[in-house]
């Protein structure tokens, strides 16, 4: 899946070693980095741990964003829109860089398998996450992606001290970021809170006691409610981190 034959291209951009992987029939090391919470560069473990891997193995990530139509049914307007607000701000950061996050609808068990084949992933990473529902669609993520074969690696938010990965991105990020469009993948543009349902949303201030505030609460406890950073784990978690079956003969 990852054999490579060396044409001397480690100092051109990922674009550019896709362009030539496209006309010289190369393989490129992919690492797939799904955004969850956490809508920002840095500090950002799992990024950086993905974009780590790519620059020790002269690979590439693509950065992938799958707006949950069952966590958006939960969530309120106000974190809704927030989530909106940072996912602009995070997508005009990859344009920046030459790159851009790849943002689909529906549930992550389909969508983050079918882009981790589509691209051949290496490995998919993402920032560990411990409400309810977000270990719910963990686990059926982890169960699709051993379906598929792809191995999978779920970061701590906060990396214990003398760990490799850090939250300090790799200097010059864009040469490890892949350009979704080279790659043949479609992203959908950020939407408005207006067009993902006007009847879901109530944007009215909050009042105790109303409807209103009880679905808050709801996903308070639920975790539902988008912020900008994940829930901060305990220092002394590991990473979880599983390897699949090789494609190559025997062990590495």
């Amino acid at each position: 899946m990852v054999a490579r034959r060396q044409v001397g291209i480690e100092s051109v951009s990922c674009e550019d070693q896709i362009t030539l992987l496209t006309r010289e029939l190369l393989w490129v090391r992919m690492q797939l980095h799904w955004h969850r919470r956490n809508l920002q560069p840095s500090p950002n473990p799992a990024l950086s741990t993905a974009l780590t891997a790519a620059k020790r193995n002269d690979g590439c990530v693509v950065p992938l964003f799958v707006l949950d139509t069952a966590i958006l049914s939960r969530a309120d307007a106000l974190g809704v829109a927030f989530m909106l607000g940072s996912l602009r701000v995070l997508r005009d950061w990859y344009r920046d860089h030459g790159s851009d996050i790849v943002i689909q609808y529906g549930d992550p068990t389909d969508v983050v398998a079918r882009i981790a084949e589509t691209i051949d992933a290496e490995q998919v990473v993402w920032n560990r996450d411990h409400s309810r529902l977000a270990r719910e669609r963990d686990h059926a993520v982890q169960r699709a992606l051993t379906h598929a074969e792809v191995a999978y690696t779920s970061v701590p938010s906060r990396q214990p001290t003398g760990m490799e990965s850090s939250t300090t991105l790799v200097s010059e990020p864009g040469t490890w970021l892949a350009n979704p469009e080279t790659l043949g993948i479609k992203t959908k543009t950020v939407p408005r809170l207006s067009e993902l349902d006007e009847d879901t949303y109530d944007t009215a201030p909050l009042i105790a006691g109303t409807e209103s505030a009880q679905k808050r609460l709801q996903a308070l406890s639920n975790g539902t409610t988008y912020r900008r950073c994940d829930d901060r784990d305990d220092a002394g978690e590991d990473v979880i981190s599983v390897s699949m079956i090789q494609h190559s003969a025997g062990p590495e």
